[in-house]
């Protein structure tokens, strides 16, 4: 039992590591990237940075009014892109994500798997 609780351990956080150094890589800060409990949280994310992790799972960003115009999405379409574009990067893992009420400005990821998470490198990787 404890070798079983040990190895899916070392998975997760082995997958976590992998996920930090690929998301540094593309300089999107998740800085509350933790395991718990056998899970990755992914935490806190600027808006920026998750309409990049966005752009990266092959999210199409909606259309802005006035072509032309380099305005970055707002935090509930950037929650909607993730939400709509992760599953379908993963295979079918699913994402949580809202807004933070009183700081607009971020997203609070939920958590993931650690198989959801590999699924997930290799989407970043590719």
């Amino acid at each position: 039992m404890a070798r079983l609780i040990r190895t899916g351990t070392k998975r997760a956080l082995k997958a976590a590591r992998t996920l930090r150094e690929i998301c540094a890589g593309y300089r999107i800060d998740l800085p509350g990237l933790r395991v718990r409990q056998g899970r990755i949280t992914l935490g806190p994310i600027q808006v920026d940075d998750a309409a990049r992790l966005a752009r990266l799972l092959n999210a199409v960003p909606p259309a802005t009014a006035q072509p032309g115009t380099d305005t970055a999405p707002d935090a509930d379409t950037v929650r909607a892109m993730l939400i709509q574009t992760f599953p379908q990067a993963t295979g079918g893992g699913a994402l949580s994500a809202s807004v933070r009420e009183h700081t607009p400005g971020l997203l609070d990821l939920g958590s993931i798997d650690a198989r959801t998470a590999r699924r997930l490198i290799r989407a970043l990787q590719f």
